[in-house]
């Protein structure tokens, strides 16, 4: 996949500062791709990522060898994680005179515990796996994100790889936010899993990388910039800086690592008991993976903890979606409450309503 400047851009600060340990298998140290995997790592460092690279085995010379051709600012530790804390002394050293610290682990694994004990003693942020073989998949799909909390509920189902994932739980469970395990032998894999929000390897988290969370006011401007083009075709209603700001407790959020990919609005009520489903959106690089079923889902919730019995949507954009998505029910207008029914009309929309019992 194509690395998307603007995500580059927004993931630069994150990233300034953090600590990331990249385990390279032994298969891949002698492999042409590692020459990419470098030159990633060259970039992260240049905009201000410490690193620490694991050779997996009891020499880091090879790795050495290919960081130096690659003109990598590095320095080796001449002995290797398995040693014991003096090697892990050194690494620290180096990272600290912002050098790229490249060490052997010693053992073999992915998950060997010098390199493990490495990255949480260090708080490394991340702690990634290059690695030659297929990514975790279930069902033949990729898993490309899964909370720590959830791996043992997925690996109870075939899947692709799931000592890799419970390797990488216990990891998060010992203090590192994220494990990302990645095909070394995919060109740029590096950056398009780190520069984009859905990534290309699976990664294990024990943060909030996905969540619905409410509309902040400051995130208004970027909402109407998001739904803008859907205004504009009149797929969505027009809305302000100010209506937002006044229906604040309204609108909700999805985001993907603190970016904002999508948006839904619960317009409470109270006489009628019932409550709608509004301003859903997705941005279009993000739709198909199920984050507006989530959303729909998250306000149905909501709206069933306020009392409400029942939850409606209207659009004239979106019916397929409601009927045969979400199975919602099509109603006529009458059943709307008198104040909306009133907004609809005087609108001119030609919208359907939809509408379902919680």
């Amino acid at each position: 996949m194509a690395v998307n400047i603007r995500s580059v851009l927004e993931y630069v600060p994150y990233f300034r500062g953090k600590l990331v340990v990249v385990h390279i298998a032994r298969t891949l140290l002698e492999a042409d791709e590692l020459v990419d995997a470098l030159l990633d790592t060259d970039a992260l460092h240049e905009i201000g990522v410490r690193l620490v690279l694991v050779a997996e085995g009891d020499d880091a010379s090879v790795l050495q060898h290919r960081a130096d051709k690659c003109e990598i600012h590095a320095a080796s530790v001449h002995t290797p994680l398995s040693s014991g804390q003096a090697s892990m002394q050194r690494v620290s050293e180096i990272i600290e005179r912002r050098q790229v610290a490249i060490v052997a682990s010693g053992t073999c694994g992915r998950f060997d515990e010098g390199s493990v004990n490495l990255a949480v003693q260090l708080g490394a942020s991340k702690y990634i796996c290059l690695q030659t073989d297929e990514i975790p998949s279930r069902a033949g799909q990729p898993i490309f994100a899964i909370p720590e909390s959830e791996v043992a509920d997925t690996v109870s189902c075939p899947c692709l790889h799931p000592e890799e994932l419970l390797a990488a739980a216990k990891v998060c469970r010992r203090g590192v936010a994220r494990v990302h395990l990645l095909n070394g032998k995919q060109r740029g894999v590096l950056l398009d899993e780190l520069f984009s929000e859905e990534g290309v390897g699976s990664m294990v988290h024990a943060d909030s990388y996905r969540e619905i969370r409410p509309l902040h006011e400051e995130d208004i401007p970027e909402l109407l910039s998001m739904i803008a083009r859907c205004v504009a075709d009149a797929k969505l209603v027009q809305r302000t800086y100010e209506s937002i700001r006044d229906n604040l407790s309204s609108y909700y959020v999805y985001t993907l690592d603190d970016t904002i990919v999508g948006c839904v609005a619960l317009y409470p009520y109270p006489e009628e008991q019932c409550a709608e489903l509004g301003c859903l959106f997705i941005k279009k690089s993000y739709e198909g993976h199920g984050y507006g079923r989530a959303m729909c889902h998250f306000v149905e919730q909501k709206a069933r903890k306020l009392g409400f019995v029942r939850i409606f949507a209207v659009s004239q954009s979106a019916v397929d979606y409601f009927r045969t998505r979400l199975n919602y029910a099509q109603l006529p207008r009458t059943d709307l409450p008198t104040s909306r029914l009133q907004a609809l009309e005087e609108s001119g929309r030609q919208s359907e309503v939809f509408g379902r019992t919680l």
